[in-house]
């Protein structure tokens, strides 16, 4: 590891405001809690007493009452209008009707209420009136009183993209209102000619647990992926790292010295941003029975939108549960979602709730942005925030939220241009920005800024998502090689003395033995101890080894991490895609789509995703942050040709862009971690039948002349970064 690496990184976690994430498993509640910790005293944490998101983490720490198991919401539907072509009989509508000019004014007779009680008024599918031409608006009785005509929302902006499978059976219609313990609502339409056919009142009953519990935020694992079963021997004894052997010089061409005696620490500890604490869909009682499973979705997410939910903002702590399965009902049985419109919902105590299902670090995509559903994640503030001012812990749970994640995305929280869909916006916005509504409210809204800087400052850098090329701990990246013999070589790369340049320094024997292996890597710090390690599959069965290193360019004994990788083609140690800690890996199944395999450690590997379709390329790189984001990239080889596919984290490939350099010289390309120090991943390249080592300075769009580094290396076979 580069001391000014070293330095570079450790100078920047001193200077974040930060906090570290802690997972507790806990077998009994089956749970992933969540809880941010104070991080060592090198400044203010995130978890900490003091410090920007202190409000938030106080509010994170008191446990909630929540149902225990589900309860069941009641949505009862009432008839305004019949539907296309139909006869009714007298009294089947539940409204009172009346013509002047040519205005139509339906009032619903009242309808009951229990619990914490939603309402909505929607209508026949595809049937889209001007916002100017449809006014909706409800009352509440209670106490024997009618409250005034309150404003039911409707913008054909809220819900799933029109061309999506989710909105071919969606309902238009207005947002939920929630309109809390009261008697009876009454609803009121207003139309500029004939009311829409099959106009329906939905009053939703949220239900009512049978049985509650005391507990802090917790994510089911039943949401996230499940960790496969690692095979393997026990890891050795985590012996310190020893003195680096003799080199050994199967002929790079250059007397070279030893590497791996500069006393580094070993690589620097990866920074990631704190997660906040999220309440689970079980823990607000959700019936997943309502929701459709098949159309669970996952694209992009390069930005975040504000919403709020238009209700009463006296609610209590323990209503929030209800609300959320109120919404969560209409949504679904009222407006034909799949389920939920909203990745996250935020209450007024600062508690950050799961919406829609399929994993709160995945690109879920929601129905909540029309348009930009597939690119982008939303949050809606329970409450009316065109009337009342956000708490203080609201605001930092969005600023927590978003914080972390748009990080695992490889998106700054405080970028101004941002592409998302057709359109450009910053990394967080209001709904408003995006559509012709009032969401998230006027005073909500004027907390944007502050939410952009408060996870702006939560973010920490991306250097932990990079893929270090440091098997020897020396000073700058190196290269491992295969002999022509199968042994394993490590060939560190270091600046000439007199500061001309680079020179391959001599080969490291590493005491592994790639014979029958197909396919070897440089897996980074796949264990996690600060030290980078070796991945190889067996060609035999398929099976994938890791060698953890020593620090010194020797590696300890192999240990099985996973198998059935034998019909992977494409397959690369891309770096920490997932923005969990872990560094993973992306293949492509012969016949299938580019997958994600996110690395567990020595557990081995959890559930597998899909990462873009398939590719068409001899070779694949794993070459860390090669755009301007700070999600990792990928770079593919067809011939002579390089296209680098821009990384979303958890999203998979993105964009494709080809390369400037011609390869077609080259039996090797190896991309290594930043030699030059520009900021930049670099390119270690071998011309085709000299053996001669070649490095390739690279920025994102262009590449600096080859400069010889070595030679001498036909004796190897196969190299990896």
């Amino acid at each position: 590891m580069s001391s000014h690496h070293h330095r570079f990184v450790t100078a920047c976690q001193q200077m974040l405001v930060l906090g570290v994430v802690c997972a507790a498993l806990t077998p009994a509640a089956n749970v992933l809690s969540l809880d941010l910790v104070p991080a060592p005293p090198t400044g203010a944490a995130v978890g900490a007493s003091a410090g920007p998101l202190a409000a938030y983490t106080a509010a994170a720490q008191v446990p909630s009452t929540v149902p225990q198991g589900v309860v069941d919401p009641v949505v009862r539907e009432v008839p305004l209008t019949a539907k296309a072509g139909q006869r009714v009989a007298p009294g089947y509508l539940k409204v009172r009707s009346r013509t002047s000019g040519a205005r139509s004014t339906l009032v619903s007779t009242p309808q009951a209420v229990t619990g914490y009680g939603a309402v909505g008024v929607t209508w026949q599918h595809g049937v889209l009136p001007g916002e100017d031409d449809i006014a909706l608006a409800a009352r509440y009785r209670e106490d024997g009183a009618w409250s005034g005509w309150i404003d039911l929302e409707y913008h054909d902006d809220h819900g799933p993209d029109p061309d999506s499978p989710e909105a071919e059976q969606a309902r238009p219609g207005t947002d939920e209102l929630l309109v809390g313990e009261v008697d009876q609502v009454q609803v009121k339409v207003v139309t500029k000619g004939s009311a829409p056919a099959d106009m329906k009142l939905a009053v939703v009953d949220p239900g009512e647990a049978t049985s509650t519990t005391r507990e802090k935020a917790a994510i089911d694992t039943a949401t996230l992926p499940s960790a496969r079963a690692a095979t393997g021997t026990t890891p050795d004894d985590p012996d310190a790292p020893t003195d680096p052997p003799e080199g050994t010089d199967p002929g790079t061409g250059e007397d070279t010295g030893d590497a791996g005696t500069e006393g580094e620490a070993g690589l620097a500890a990866a920074a990631f941003t704190p997660s906040p604490v999220i309440y689970s869909r079980a823990q607000w009682g959700a019936d997943e029975r309502l929701r459709e499973a098949s159309s669970l979705h996952y694209y992009e997410v390069h930005a975040g939108f504000v919403h709020h939910t238009v209700n009463a903002n006296d609610y209590s702590r323990s209503e929030v549960p209800g609300i959320i399965r109120s919404i969560y009902a209409y949504h679904t049985r009222s407006r034909g979602w799949s389920d939920i419109g909203y990745n996250f919902l935020v209450d007024r105590f600062g508690r950050i709730w799961e919406g829609r299902y399929g994993g709160v670090d995945r690109p879920v995509v929601g129905a909540h942005t029309l348009g930009y559903n597939d690119y982008s994640f939303a949050m809606s503030a329970i409450g009316n925030y065109e009337t009342t001012k956000p708490t203080k812990k609201m605001v930092q749970a969005y600023g927590a939220l978003f914080a972390w994640k748009l990080s695992l995305h490889g998106v700054s929280a405080s970028s101004t241009s941002q592409q998302v869909g057709s359109s450009t916006f910053p990394a967080i916005n209001g709904h408003r920005d995006a559509g012709q509504t009032a969401c998230p409210g006027k005073y909500l809204y004027a907390r944007i800024p502050k939410i952009r800087q408060l996870a702006a400052a939560a973010q920490v850098g991306f250097t932990g998502r990079q893929l270090e090329s440091d098997l020897a701990r020396s000073d700058y990246p190196d290269i491992l090689v295969r002999h022509q013999d199968g042994n394993a070589y490590v060939i560190p790369i270091t600046r000439r003395q007199d500061g001309s340049g680079f020179r391959a320094m001599k080969p490291i024997d590493t005491g592994i033995d790639l014979r029958g292996y197909s396919k070897f890597f440089n897996a980074g710090d796949w264990d996690r101890d600060g030290l980078s390690d070796v991945l190889a599959r067996r060609k035999s069965d398929g099976a994938l080894f890791v060698w953890r290193g020593k620090g010194n360019g020797t590696f300890r004994a192999k240990q099985q991490v996973a198998t059935g990788f034998g019909s992977v083609g494409l397959l690369a140690a891309v770096g920490d895609v997932t923005g969990d800690g872990y560094p993973d890996l992306m293949g492509q199944p012969r016949g299938g789509a580019m997958t994600i395999y996110p690395g567990n450690g020595m557990a081995g590997l959890k559930a597998a995703y899909t990462a873009y379709s398939a590719v068409k390329a001899n070779q694949q790189y794993g070459v860390g942050l090669w755009d301007r984001d700070g999600a990792p990239d990928s770079i593919f080889r067809a011939k002579g040709t390089l296209t680098m596919y821009a990384g979303n984290g958890p999203g998979g490939l993105t964009t494709r862009q080809q390369l400037s350099l011609d390869v077609s010289d080259y039996d090797w390309v190896i991309p290594v971690s930043d030699v030059r120090l520009t900021g930049h991943p670099d390119l270690v390249v071998r011309r085709k039948g000299t053996g001669r080592l070649e490095l390739i300075s690279a920025t994102a769009r262009r590449f600096a002349a080859p400069v010889r580094i070595g030679g001498g290396t036909a004796v190897f076979t196969k190299a990896a970064g």
